[in-house]
């Protein structure tokens, strides 16, 4: 990777941590889209049972061990932006070596 490149990563993920952290509080505090089609329609309940899933780690965009406030949703903002960045280069890595693999196991073509 080029430095050029390795700097525009980072000033990417970095931009992407500051608004992850600190944007993320202001916009829980809002229903998501969902949320609010559901209490636009008088809807509040499903028509069916789901499934039922605990909360584990994240809960209403914020970590339940720490609470509620603004640290809560700052953490967990920088936490799912790096869990997404880390997912993506892990994805980018195995498809660039699928890429070479295929590449070396195909055989010469000539050129006239």
């Amino acid at each position: 990777m080029s430095p050029y490149n390795k700097k525009t990563l980072l000033v990417g993920v970095a931009i992407a941590v500051i608004i992850g952290g600190g944007v993320s509080y202001f916009a829980s505090r809002s229903p998501d889209g969902l949320e609010k089609t559901q209490a636009d329609l008088g809807v509040t309940q499903p028509p069916h049972e789901g499934v039922a899933a605990p909360a584990l780690v994240f809960h209403e965009y914020g970590l339940k061990w720490l609470g509620e406030g603004f640290w809560s949703n700052a953490i967990a903002g920088v936490a799912g932006v790096l869990l997404v960045l880390g997912l993506l280069l892990g994805l980018g890595r195995w498809m660039k070596a699928g890429k070479s693999g295929r590449d070396a196991d195909a055989p010469a073509s000539r050129q006239p």
